[in-house]
């Protein structure tokens, strides 16, 4: 994504009551889109877009390679007004593979306090890290997800033991 500013026309595209005029602008984010997009594709999202609209945004995000979008995503997924989406925003995070080892805890958080499916997605981005924090860092998360493991039902007992058998 480039660094260039918000384009108005773009934007009022995107918050368009005619799907055809979204999902032109939805292409036109794929060949110039910035960062700054990024809060204006989760609330589309999390405002309830046709499933259409849904699909080419989730398939945007999937595709973000620029590594300064990381914090974008993390702040997105650890806001409340974005917890209806959290799944769709853990999804991306391991669809677009960037790089978001330096944020563990926020993943293992979401495996320890969201439902089982968004549980699920933000293991996988766990799963697909090439590299973990040093063991320093990761000691407190061991011992919280060693503590959730006590407290978890199967299926998040299941993913818990996963992710520390993954982060010795």
């Amino acid at each position: 994504m480039n660094k260039t500013k918000i384009n108005p026309t773009i934007k009022t595209q995107l918050f368009s009551a005619d799907k055809d005029q979204v999902l032109a602008a939805l292409n036109k984010l794929k060949e110039s889109g910035n960062k700054d997009y990024l809060p204006i594709l989760f609330e589309l999202l999390v405002a309830g877009c046709e499933s259409e609209v849904e699909t080419q945004i989730q398939k945007l995000l999937g595709t973000v390679k620029d590594k300064e979008t990381i914090p974008v995503f993390i702040n997105a997924l650890q806001e409340e007004h974005f917890q209806p989406i959290r799944k769709n925003i853990a999804t991306v995070c391991w669809q677009n593979g960037l790089d978001f080892s330096d944020h563990i805890e926020v993943f293992v958080n979401i495996v320890i306090s969201e439902n089982w499916e968004t549980a699920f997605e933000a293991f996988t981005v766990i799963d697909n890290m090439e590299t973990f924090p040093s063991a320093e860092v990761m000691k407190p998360i061991k011992l919280k997800m060693a503590a959730a493991l006590k407290v978890a039902d199967e299926q998040k007992a299941y993913l818990l033991e996963e992710l520390l058998k993954l982060s010795t």
